[in-house]
């Protein structure tokens, strides 16, 4: 008896332990979580608001010492609520408006790659938000995940005769805003 308290007092921490990893691992397993990657999470508050993109990357050939490739430059996207346009997407700083005339400014928090396709697909995101000071449904907002998206990544080079050159990669994607 003596034995099996010992073996299971040693072995219980290194369980538990082991499953306090796992659930990153299954979430995509488990009802309610969606699937989302537990960096993609906000630290702090709730979803209020969830919205669709489709609409396009913009990219530009660049010939550097590098050679040339596609260069982003940014998204241009209406967003919709069900089938309704609501906002656009758009602009090097990702500005976000919305029909009340609420709008955000995202950057890039975190990423994870996208499972379906990481080289078709951009990654999935987490964005810090900069709301304006505006009254609306993105006032407060603190962060902005990007997840479920699909296309938005060049599919070939560019060459050197084509240095300028813009390059619009159509994508969709789900938005969903947190405060």
């Amino acid at each position: 008896m003596k034995t099996y308290l010992k073996a299971l007092l040693f072995t219980l921490p290194i369980c538990l332990a082991g499953c306090s990893t796992i659930g990153d691992n299954l979430s995509s397993l488990i009802p309610g979580t969606g699937g989302v990657p537990s960096k993609l999470t906000p630290p702090t508050g709730k979803p209020i608001l969830t919205l669709q993109a489709k609409g396009v990357q913009v990219f530009r050939c660049t010939v550097d010492s590098k050679g040339p490739y596609y260069r982003f430059e940014r998204p241009d996207a209406a967003l919709y609520e069900g089938s309704e346009k609501v906002g656009t997407l758009s602009g090097p700083m990702s500005a976000i408006s919305y029909k009340d005339g609420s709008s955000i400014i995202s950057t890039r928090v975190s990423a994870w790659a996208n499972p379906s396709d990481s080289k078709k697909d951009l990654v999935l995101a987490l964005l810090s938000a900069v709301p304006n000071d505006k009254p609306g449904a993105l006032e407060g907002v603190r962060y902005i995940q990007r997840l479920d998206t699909k296309g938005g990544i060049p599919q070939s080079n560019c060459s050197q005769t084509e240095a300028g050159k813009l390059l619009k990669v159509p994508f969709t994607a789900e938005f969903v805003f947190w405060k």
